[in-house]
């Protein structure tokens, strides 16, 4: 007995020791019959160790049982914890284990909470019966997809391998989803969502919602907030919001993260009427730190509540003195005082803003804008800017002892109607008359007073008469009780609602008391001290363009480099106040002399203290200039200008990087340009008396024409390639391409017309069209983007009457374009006006009119978004006008009515050749068809695949394709600047029309139009695969 003993224990301490040769030798010398009485132990450790060989010969020859249990756990449980499938297998196939269902569902739940995939699978091959069936749930009715939600390979097994039921609850009423959510697993919270499109409003017994169960996991919140924007107010049946949990937890960063959103209440209250804030008062320091801090901000800071007040007028009206007003009435009265107001500086340089808290209006940002002409463009760029992100109040003033007060205020008005109407927001005009006082003679007074009320009332204006000159001056106080109201008007229609985040990044700005940082200073400044700002560069980057939304702040990125503008004032006044100064200024530096072109170098000596970059990204910004390759400059005027300037002493040029800024070129039209004949003349005509084009729109069109047609840095290989000639001047440019084509543009009649002419050389036609349709496009798209207030008709000029200077085209014959498009629509081949009649032909004479949809007059607009074309209006009255036209010409003896009625053998040739040009127009279908946002996936594979198109071009095809600067700032900042989700966007905005793409260009969004862009790129492998395809 002793020697059997001392074996049974020699072979317990080989399982134990997992020495497998050993344990095997001794297991051959024990007693089948007695060892699983006296060492019933030995099954366990055989499986723990993963010995199947050995497992199998204690039971089948040893007599183990496998139906037994080891501290009260089935060997198949211990098998699946050890991971050992091979004898999982032989346990459930061979010893029919199991026992029983209960055990079955211990394990099963197990194996899927651990994440142990493979033991699954082989459990679920061998057993019978679906694996959610209901005896394999717990006593909680937990099934073992609810076990699994923290291994997404596992959850997907169960759905698409076992069809799992996604939305089985157990006795909570917890889904899948609320248990992926507790437990933090964002990768299932993802595919269940995303893959499955489970509805995240679901709630359970208590009413919780997904994000209620979430609020222990930041990064779950984050997700459920941002990207499937769930209702941070969402309550469950006690009224408990997810702050309420979150404070209740405990979770700090959640908490912080919550009231940052801005949208979620800190006194919203349970059934109970407990507040979050009650409960971190009575539970928790730290989290009631985060409410006491994120209050004591929004007091203190109460950013959300600024106004944008916009100060115009002309030099001598009284703007810098009224803006003296309204600061000195900020924190006290002054009514009633008569006294002179003090140290107004004649002349203010560019924008002086002044940041208030006044006692009436409230929190203002007060804009004094120089009234001399020199600014206006750049002023109309800030005015733009300021109101990207809300409204704003303009203050009209115009002094009443001006010869041309009432053209002053038509001026004004139109302007700034203009920029009101591109807000995103409401804004208000009042219109100051000053220095009423100084009329002296009642009658005269009244007379001046009605003929300006006359126009502000038919404006619908409001409207005050003062002595700003005076604190306390005549109709001071109606003017403060008007402008309170209107900011209030601007507050409550703002929308603006900023984050946690917002306030406590604006307090960073100002407690470093420095003008302008860069992104590196500011979470530099984050971490040293104990602010609340997000942890990484993007979400920071989403609070600073908040920031700059409001005009507080301005921000500037290119590329990696970002810059933080605090003090705005001080690029509005000393850049733009310097930089555009008139020659009266002392400010004034004569940087650009008459060429526009402005050297960095240059730049750099006049702002030293400043990041050259960032300057030039502030005015890139703002459109006020584009960055020019040296080379282009030998292809015009500037050229010259620039060495004449060298000669006399200039700075050197060779090598440099440069500007051009069309607000700062002041040459003249060349007189050897005059009596100059030209083959097609068109205009965009200001229809109402005191509508004009300001300064801005032509800087704008010089800009992006110069970007367009390959005179930017960015396109040197074209520009080099076409070799263009051009010549610029103060209101207007002329280039000659490479393809013999000559093309004029010029702001004339007062500034109410923008003039398009071109020429060509011999056979050269063909050209001369496409190009008309482009610059056409470029003239109509900054008109819509710069001032779509203004009332404007197209006309074409008569061919016999282009001869060059036009300085008043309505002295001349001339169509309306809408009238032209309507006599080709209807097969009219005569243009019947009151100056009598003329062929389309000959008013067209080098378009073909057989396609009305693609005519260059449409500058690649939509021609249903010109003139009304019913769906069931036929292409063949279009088709019919060319071969009509032509028997025309051969027999004047008839009018077209009478050829169509008495010829019917001719008439059936021009059906035969309607009929031919019909085919033509179904084959080329495809090509002119408009595309729309379901074509986006064909859009993207034809650009990717391959490899062909690079990413990173995107925001240069966005260009080409039509899409404002300013959309492809939003697509890169929405995306944060990840190419393949920007190349996405941008195609999505294009494919929906946005930014008058379908109005811009040849025909829209189709594929020509992107062919067209492909091959202005260069991207030419790319451009001829889609060509071969679908043109």
């Amino acid at each position: 007995m002793m020697e059997g003993r001392l074996r049974r224990e020699q072979v317990r301490d080989a399982f134990k020791r997992r020495d497998h040769e050993e344990a095997v030798r001794l297991l051959r010398l024990q007693d089948p019959d007695v060892l699983h009485r006296y060492e019933a132990d030995l099954l366990y450790y055989s499986i723990c160790n993963g010995w199947l060989d050995v497992t199998r010969n204690l039971i089948t020859n040893y007599h183990f049982d496998p139906l037994s249990k080891y501290n009260g756990r089935s060997y198949l449980f211990i098998a699946a914890r050890g991971n050992h499938v091979d004898i999982i297998n032989y346990l459930i196939k061979v010893c029919q284990v199991p026992g029983s269902y209960y055990d079955l569902s211990d394990v099963l739940h197990y194996v899927a909470e651990e994440g142990s995939l493979d033991v699954l699978k082989c459990m679920v091959m061998n057993i019978n019966g679906h694996i959610m069936d209901e005896q394999y749930c717990n006593t909680y009715g937990r099934t073992v997809l609810h076990y699994a939600v923290k291994h997404i390979d596992v959850v997907k097994y169960l759905i698409e391998e076992c069809n799992c039921n996604i939305m089985t609850r157990h006795q909570s009423g917890n889904t899948v989803l609320h248990d992926a959510a507790s437990k933090g697993s964002l990768d299932v919270l993802k595919y269940l969502i995303n893959t499955h499109h489970c509805n995240l409003m679901i709630t359970n017994n208590s009413g919780q919602t997904i994000l209620h169960r979430a609020v222990k996991h930041i990064d779950v919140v984050k997700y459920l907030v941002i990207e499937c924007n769930c209702n941070v107010m969402a309550t469950d049946t006690d009224k408990w919001t997810p702050l309420h949990y979150a404070v209740g937890w405990g979770t700090a960063e959640v908490v912080e993260y919550l009231l940052s959103t801005g949208n979620c209440d800190p006194l919203a209250k349970d059934k109970k009427g407990t507040t979050p804030l009650q409960l971190a008062n009575k539970y928790n320091d730290t989290i009631l730190a985060i409410f006491k801090k994120f209050g004591n901000i929004k007091i203190s800071h109460p950013i959300d509540s600024y106004v944008n007040v916009l100060l115009v007028g002309n030099p001598g009206a009284g703007k810098s003195t009224l803006s003296h007003v309204i600061n000195d009435t900020a924190s006290f009265t002054l009514l009633g005082s008569f006294r002179n107001v003090k140290g107004v500086v004649p002349c203010t340089a560019g924008i002086i803003p002044y940041k208030l808290q006044h006692r009436t209006m409230g929190n203002i940002i007060l804009h004094d804008f120089a009234g001399h002409s020199e600014y206006y463009s750049s002023h109309s760029a800030v005015i733009e800017n300021l109101l990207q992100g809300s409204g704003g109040v303009f203050l009209i003033v115009v002094n009443i002892l001006e010869k041309e007060a009432v053209k002053q205020l038509y001026q004004w008005l139109t302007v700034v109607r203009n920029e009101a109407q591109k807000a995103l927001n409401q804004c208000r005009i009042i219109v100051i008359v000053s220095h009423v006082d100084e009329i002296s003679n009642p009658i005269k007074r009244k007379r001046r007073k009605e003929e300006l009320q006359e126009v502000i009332l038919r404006e619908k204006c409001d409207c005050v008469f003062l002595d700003c000159r005076k604190l306390g001056g005549s109709g001071v106080d109606s003017l403060l009780n008007n402008l309170s109201s209107a900011c209030e008007s601007i507050r409550s229609t703002s929308g603006r609602n900023l984050s946690l985040y917002c306030h406590e990044m604006y307090r960073i700005l100002e407690e470093r008391k420095e003008n302008i940082l860069t992104l590196f200073d500011v979470v530099s400044a984050a971490k040293d001290n104990d602010y609340v700002i997000p942890d990484n560069r993007e979400d920071v980057l989403d609070v600073l363009g908040s920031l700059h939304s409001t005009g507080l702040i301005s921000v500037h990125k290119i590329e990696d480099k970002v810059w933080v503008v605090v003090n705005k004032g001080i690029l509005l006044t000393e850049v733009d106040g310097i930089l555009f100064a008139p020659k009266t200024f002392k400010e004034h530096v004569d940087i650009a002399s008459n060429t526009g072109i402005v050297s960095v170098s240059g730049l750099t000596r006049l702002f030293p203290e400043y990041d050259p970059d960032m300057l030039i990204c502030f005015l890139k910004n703002m459109e006020l200039c584009q960055e020019l390759d040296p080379s282009f400059l030998r292809m015009t005027n500037l050229h010259q200008l620039a060495e004449e300037e060298e000669e006399e002493g200039g700075m050197e040029r060779k090598g440099e990087r440069l500007l051009f800024f069309p607000c700062l070129l002041s040459s003249d039209r060349s007189k050897t340009m005059t009596s100059q004949v030209y083959q097609f003349g068109w205009c965009l005509q200001c229809t109402r008396e005191h509508h004009f084009f300001p300064p801005r729109y032509f800087h704008v069109l010089s800009l992006r024409l110069a970007f367009k047609f390959s005179l930017s840095k960015g396109n040197k290989e074209l520009a080099e390639k076409l070799n263009r000639k051009c010549k610029f001047w103060s209101n207007g440019l002329q280039w000659f391409d490479g393809y013999g084509v000559k093309v004029l543009v010029e702001i004339i009649d007062e500034s109410q017309c923008v003039l398009v002419m071109m020429s060509c050389e011999k056979g050269y036609s063909d050209n001369m069209v496409s190009l008309r349709r482009n610059v056409i496009g470029e003239v109509m798209s900054v008109y819509k983007e710069s001032c779509p207030g203004l009332k404007v008709k197209a006309l074409s000029i008569d061919p016999e009457e282009l001869a060059y200077p036009v300085n008043t085209p309505r002295e001349r014959t001339v169509y309306e374009v809408l009238d032209l498009l309507s006599a080709i629509k209807e097969g009219r081949p005569f243009l019947v006006s009151d100056k009598g009649h003329k062929e389309v032909k000959e008013i067209l004479p080098d378009e073909s009119l057989s396609d009305i949809s693609n005519l260059s007059l449409l500058g690649g607009r939509d021609i249903k978004e010109v003139i009304e074309i019913p769906e069931e209006f036929n292409i063949v009255s279009a088709n019919k006008l060319e071969p009509t036209i032509q028997k025309v010409k051969s027999d004047t003896n008839y009018i077209p009515t009478q050829i169509s009625e008495s010829d019917n053998d001719q008439q059936k040739d021009i059906d035969t050749h309607t009929c031919t040009i019909n085919d033509k127009v179904q084959e080329t279908h495809i090509a002119n068809r408009l595309l729309d946002i379901r074509d986006l996936a064909v859009v993207l594979q034809e650009l990717t695949s391959n490899q062909q198109f690079d990413y990173t071009d995107w925001h240069q095809l966005g260009l080409y394709l039509g899409l404002y600067e300013r959309t492809l700032k939003a697509i890169e900042e929405d995306n944060r600047g990840k190419s393949k989700k920007c190349l996405m966007e941008c195609i999505s905005s294009w494919l929906k029309g946005e930014d008058g793409v379908r109005e811009t260009r040849g025909g829209g969004s189709n594929w020509i139009s992107l062919v067209a862009a492909l091959d202005a790129m260069g991207e030419r492998e790319v451009a001829n695969d889609i060509r071969k395809k679908y043109l």
